[in-house]
């Protein structure tokens, strides 16, 4: 989340997104589509784009929404996406919700609407606000990938469905980019750092992991690290940006951390 927040100084959010997910597929194509991560097969059927479309539309919502809130926001929301899934699972039948995930799904979305008021009352019309509305909406797009992934991983593999959601992706946002009319482009060298760095560690490097935990586990399980991710992000947002960080922030933090602890260890 701070990479990305430093990264949005410097060059258009749609453009920026745009870029790294395209530098991650030449990687994907150059040195690892023989080693299974391109499988053809698989591209030319319907569920890797569905998925492909939401990944890439969440994408947007979370650049666009980080250009308007604050990182530490950004990344605790985005910690949402964990008492997500169970409730989408839920509505599909596939999964049920005992007391210990109910607790936990009520406890972290308590959290979630502290850290948007902050304990004040909401204007509609607050720039801020909008961001966390776009963040929250992509820690629903990030449970959608997760769960409609699940049997794809199953069916293909975490590799291929890894590289064949970064391809679909990368095509997908090249759409996006005529929405940065009329912003400026800072393309120097550390904006290419922070670019490249998310293509490799942020896209491969997390997308492969995270597929090859779904290969074993319920979405809801490879769900466990988001606390870890958002922790982390959190502090260093109020060390690199001095985010506000009041007592309702606090409290809501706490609570979402622990309501995505309470329902991937029930799981």
């Amino acid at each position: 989340m701070p990479l990305i927040k430093l990264g949005l100084g410097l060059l258009p959010a749609d453009l920026f997104v745009a870029l790294r997910f395209s530098i991650a597929s030449v990687l994907v194509l150059l040195f690892l589509r023989r080693k299974g991560w391109v499988d053809w097969t698989l591209l030319r059927t319907r569920p890797i784009w569905f998925v492909g479309f939401i990944n890439a539309f969440g994408y947007v919502l979370q650049f666009q929404g980080q250009n308007l809130t604050t990182s530490s926001d950004a990344a605790l929301i985005i910690g949402t996406a964990a008492l997500m899934i169970p409730v989408i699972s839920w509505t599909r039948g596939s999964e049920k919700i005992p007391a210990k995930k109910g607790l936990g799904v009520l406890s972290g979305f308590s959290g979630a609407s502290l850290v948007v008021t902050r304990g004040q009352a909401v204007s509609l019309g607050r720039s801020e606000f909008q961001g966390d509305v776009l963040i929250l909406a992509t820690a629903v797009t990030i449970a959608l990938v997760f769960i409609f992934s699940k049997d794809l991983v199953v069916q293909k593999g975490g590799r291929a469905v890894t590289g064949g959601m970064i391809l679909v992706t990368s095509l997908l946002l090249m759409f996006a980019i005529p929405l940065d009319q009329g912003a400026s482009v800072n393309l120097g060298w550390e904006a290419v750092f922070y670019v490249v760095f998310l293509a490799v560690v942020a896209t491969l490097g997390a997308y492969y992991f995270l597929m090859k935990g779904l290969e074993t586990v319920s979405p809801t399980v490879s769900s466990i690290i988001l606390p870890i991710e958002v922790i982390v992000a959190v502090v260093l947002s109020v060390i690199i940006f001095n985010d506000p960080f009041n007592i309702y922030t606090g409290t809501g933090a706490v609570l979402i951390v622990a309501g995505v602890l309470l329902v991937s260890s029930s799981s």
